[in-house]
């Protein structure tokens, strides 16, 4: 693999070269360990950081020990981390900050004091997040999940954790919309026995962010057992969800002092909810 990503003898662009790293590193994701895995999540998330810093700088930023990132050069086909870290910057002066980045250079900006400047920060956030759903979801496969969930019999819906909020909107809307649909909401521990009521036929929407739900991935994966469409929500090629959706779009949601944003999730499931009453208005089916 690295040796059509050292040079440009082979014609290949420094974009390609780039492009071809990171798809290399996802398609490698699974099989690493988990702290090769954190590596590369972050050298994913910030190619352009990847590019610049030190591998101390870089290690500290991504949480592990700058080890791991030589080994993760390694993994790839690199003699080191300077070897892989050359292929990242030599299409840096033609790269856009990535949303990471962008997110991250907000927040080194800093903000005011008090309750007033949280709320431009967190304000700021938001809207790069919203700016970000635009880029990141793909017009073909949002068509393809109303689609779907229009002509499921029963929408069943399950988000845990910090995306349980975005599961009871959707549920709520679906069905004050006059559409059959049922929050999976795991009470007493009956998640599972919720789950194993869907039926072929009928669709389940996923919502899970790294670090993912390990319920929301198991039920996922029996409704794709199980003849149930799935639509997940989730945050790009790196998400567990992937395997089992019949339709993923990609959300991400910024941080703030570790309180993660749920505003571009609801605005998208705001959308799919709006979608399925569209779909079902005549001139619209």
């Amino acid at each position: 693999m690295c040796s059509n990503l050292r040079g440009r003898g082979d014609g290949m662009t420094v974009d390609a070269g780039r492009a071809g790293l990171l798809d290399e590193l996802q398609r490698r994701y699974a099989g690493l360990s988990p702290r090769l895995r954190q590596a590369a999540r972050h050298i994913l998330d910030h190619p352009n950081q990847a590019a610049l810093s030190t591998v101390t700088a870089l290690s500290e930023a991504a949480g592990v020990q700058p080890s791991a990132l030589i080994r993760l050069a390694q993994a790839v086909g690199f003699s080191g981390f300077s070897e892989m870290q050359k292929v990242l910057r030599s299409a840096l002066a033609a790269a856009s900050p990535s949303y990471g980045e962008r997110v991250h250079q907000l927040r080194a900006a800093g903000a005011e004091s008090g309750a007033m400047g949280l709320l431009r920060q967190a304000g700021a956030l938001n809207q790069l997040s919203l700016q970000n759903l635009l880029d990141t979801v793909d017009a073909a496969a949002l068509d393809r999940a109303v689609a779907l969930l229009a002509r499921a019999p029963l929408v069943h819906v399950v988000g845990q954790r910090r995306s349980h909020p975005v599961a009871g909107y959707i549920a709520y809307g679906l069905t004050r919309s006059g559409r059959a649909a049922r929050l999976l909401a795991g009470a007493a521990g009956m998640l599972r026995d919720e789950a194993e009521t869907m039926r072929p036929g009928d669709a389940l929407v996923v919502i899970s962010l790294h670090p993912y739900s390990a319920d929301a991935v198991e039920t996922a994966a029996w409704a794709a057992e199980h003849g149930v469409s799935v639509v997940a929500l989730s945050d790009g090629p790196l998400s567990p969800l992937l395997a089992s959706a019949s339709v993923a779009l990609d959300v991400r949601d910024a941080e703030l002092f570790g309180f993660r944003s749920l505003v571009a999730q609801m605005c998208l499931a705001q959308v799919l909810v709006l979608g399925v009453l569209q779909a079902g208005t005549p001139g619209h089916a």
